[in-house]
């Protein structure tokens, strides 16, 4: 395994001891050896490595990988564990003293390579502004059956020098389903946890944005939305469409099951429906745009097609439910009684200049 110095100076690695026999510098990187470790056991090795310090303009250092069952932790206390979340924070002449922990039942063997991550300081001028960065997701758990609950954490790390916001978003296969915003201060780490019910047997990607993604599989009977339209798929600004889907249910009892609707792969509806024993069930939503635009219908996965949305011709109203007063203001005196008559019978009129 080897461990690669990304930075642009300021920064000195060099192997240790009592362990550095895991550790050693050559052409220019550290290599760290670790199979003497114990097989199938949690093994921890206290200092392996050094990172040194030289340049006052270093802020923040912290390794980077994407091997399970491996941890980096400053001296020897291993929950001290090295990340983006958790950085070193040293100042121009430390030396900051790395240890190892490896759990062989989970880590694999083979060749990886580390990133060593140097965060400078800026020494230019600048306005405040915040640094939210989004690290340690976890998805648990990842097998389960069809109406069992995952749960989704990550962190968020406001680096900058300014309180911020972000907004932290839940997805499943690049579809947003729940999303939260959150208001850190400089310095401030928090973690954001979601939950989420699993409804449809299959393999899924779930994750929270900018923090990465973990597959989850769900098991269960073979209930499923078949296929999903929309009636109209060119409407004007203020008008709704209909959105259907169908669900089959193949099995010998009745099921519950939650459908959800996305615009341009965003949760923005739901319905819990009741889907009796050997059947199937059409569902419809109706979906009113405001504004002009191209999107993308999906119903709990499965497309539905595309709506595009224009502004109505000036002068023109289409498909409006008319008032008895607006009516009235409308239209000649001579026929304003026939009119009222009309909207108490509630006709749809479409009035053209």
């Amino acid at each position: 395994m080897t461990l690669k110095d990304d930075t642009s100076g300021g920064i000195i690695l060099e192997s240790s001891s009592p362990n550095g026999d895991y550790a050693a510098i050559e052409d220019g990187q550290l290599e760290l050896n670790l199979e003497k470790l114990n097989d199938r056991a949690i093994t921890r090795a206290d200092d392996v490595f050094t990172i040194t310090v030289t340049n006052e303009t270093v802020e923040r250092v912290w390794i980077e990988h994407n091997v399970s069952g491996l941890t980096f932790y400053e001296g020897d206390d291993p929950t001290n564990t090295i990340t983006s979340s958790n950085p070193l924070d040293p100042a121009a002449g430390d030396t900051e003293h790395i240890g190892v922990a490896v759990d062989t039942n989970v880590a694999q063997g083979g060749t990886e390579t580390f990133t060593l991550t140097v965060q400078y300081d800026d020494e230019e001028d600048h306005d405040p502004s915040p640094e939210i960065e989004r690290s340690d997701l976890n998805v648990s758990s990842t097998t389960l059956e069809t109406g069992d609950t995952i749960t989704a954490t990550a962190t968020y790390r406001n680096f900058g020098d300014a309180s911020g916001e972000t907004t932290a978003q839940l997805t499943v296969d690049g579809t947003v389903v729940d999303q939260r915003t959150i208001d850190l201060e400089p310095g401030e780490e928090r973690t954001v946890t979601f939950e989420r019910t699993m409804y449809w047997p299959g393999t899924y990607e779930v994750g929270i944005t900018g923090a990465g993604s973990q597959s989850v599989t769900v098991g269960g009977p073979p209930i499923d939305v078949v296929n999903a339209s929309v009636d109209s798929t060119t409407v004007t600004t203020g008008d709704a469409t209909t959105v259907r889907a169908t669900v089959t249910n193949p099995t010998d009892r009745g099921v519950d099951r939650t459908l959800e609707v996305a615009v341009d792969g965003i949760v923005v509806d739901s319905r819990a429906v009741s889907i009796p024993a050997n059947s199937e069930r059409t569902v419809t939503f109706e979906r009113e745009f405001a504004t002009p635009g191209t999107y993308e219908i999906a119903v709990s996965g499965v497309p539905a097609g595309e709506v595009s949305v224009a502004e109505p011709a000036v002068g023109t109203l289409q498909n409006r439910e008319l008032a008895a007063v607006t009516t009235a203001a409308l239209a000649p005196p001579a026929t304003a009684g026939l009119l009222f008559l009309a909207v108490s019978a509630n006709r749809r009129w479409a009035i053209v200049r």
